[in-house]
């Protein structure tokens, strides 16, 4: 399984009223192409993911807040899952789709292959994890984001996935729209 497919089936079960945090690279690519718009597009923000989605999720109570973070991402920011576990929102949620490389600079490899989420995530304190495995059926899979999306406390979905991105266009926002859009939904 793909790291755009989990996002493909993430759709189906979403409400439309979720915000979505995705970090930069070809994460927000992807969610840009397949997921409703607008939502927040990181760019040049590696490792910021999770502490953006924090905040949003602190701002807007009452919003679910989908945090979605490649292993490089969750890596260069590990620290901030420390914070997110001490405030605990409870509509956070954070998917970890983990390629084991730097996907949108050339495929290098991560550190990401010596975790063992599911002890790492309980060690930082999150509440509810729900893993996908590599070999999980798409029907799992779709089980398993619905879960994610219904917990009624932070929940980490960390997702096991092949690194072979589709070729998409970048986000033809400019930086300054992404900064206006998320004025917007901040107030």
């Amino acid at each position: 399984m793909y790291g755009f497919e989990i996002i493909q089936e993430l759709a189906s079960v979403l409400s439309g009223d979720e915000i979505i945090v995705s970090s930069n690279g070809n994460i927000s690519r992807q969610v840009y192409h397949f997921l409703p718009k607008p939502q927040i597009y990181l760019r040049g923000s590696m490792g910021l993911p999770v502490p953006v989605g924090l905040g949003m999720a602190m701002a807007r109570p009452g919003k679910q807040i989908l945090t979605l973070v490649g292993d490089g991402n969750l890596l260069m920011g590990l620290g901030s899952l420390t914070t997110t576990s001490f405030i605990r929102p409870s509509n956070l949620k954070i998917l970890i789709l983990d390629n084991n490389a730097y996907a949108t600079t050339g495929s290098q490899m991560t550190s990401s292959g010596i975790l063992e989420y599911p002890s790492l995530l309980d060690g930082f304190g999150i509440p509810n994890i729900v893993p996908i495995l590599q070999d999980d059926p798409i029907e799992l899979i779709k089980e398993k984001l619905q879960l994610w999306i219904d917990a009624s406390e932070l929940c980490v979905l960390p997702a096991l996935v092949d690194s072979n991105p589709p070729t998409l266009t970048n986000i033809p926002w400019h930086p300054e729209q992404i900064t206006e859009f998320q004025k917007n939904i901040s107030s």
